[in-house]
This record gives C-alpha cells, structure tokens and sequence, in this order.
C-alpha cells in the first residue's frame, strides 16, 4: 500500500530511503534450545528469518557470532536463508 501511495506523490515528495533489515544470530547451534545459555536453532530462528525477507528489501544482512556446534541445524538455517 505504501509503495502504491508513493507512486501518486510528485517526485520530490517521494520517500527514496532505502530501508536493509539486519538479522543477529548468537549462541551456539544446537538441536534444542539452552535454558541457561542462549543457542541457535532452526526452530529459534525461523521466525526472525522469515520475518527479514518478508519485507520488500533489496538485501538483508546477516550477523553471526557462534563459536559453532551442530552441522546439521547450521545446514537447516543456511537452507531456510538460501
């Protein structure tokens, strides 16, 4: 709807800011998640993800600070972002 009223704008009263949604990960990757320590999953990160691509925006940037764990839910997450 936004995109559609800024077209009716003249052109110098257009909205040109181009808006990158930033998504952080952190915590270890594991299959289930950690009640004391915070870990990644795909279960935990599935709506963040979604939630980033689901806007209308040329690129979305990924922040991970992980000092690693499971391949398999790292292969799950990578599969949901590709």
């Amino acid at each position: 709807m936004k995109r559609f009223l800024n077209r009716l704008l003249p052109k110098p009263w257009r909205s040109t800011v181009v808006t990158i949604p930033v998504i952080r990960l952190h915590g270890t990757i594991l299959p289930g998640g950690g009640q004391f320590r915070p870990s990644l999953s795909l279960a935990s990160t599935a709506g963040l993800i979604e939630k980033a691509f689901g806007f209308d925006a040329p690129a979305v940037a990924i922040s991970i600070n992980s000092p690693g764990g499971s391949p398999v839910q790292s292969r799950l997450i990578f599969r949901r972002i590709r």
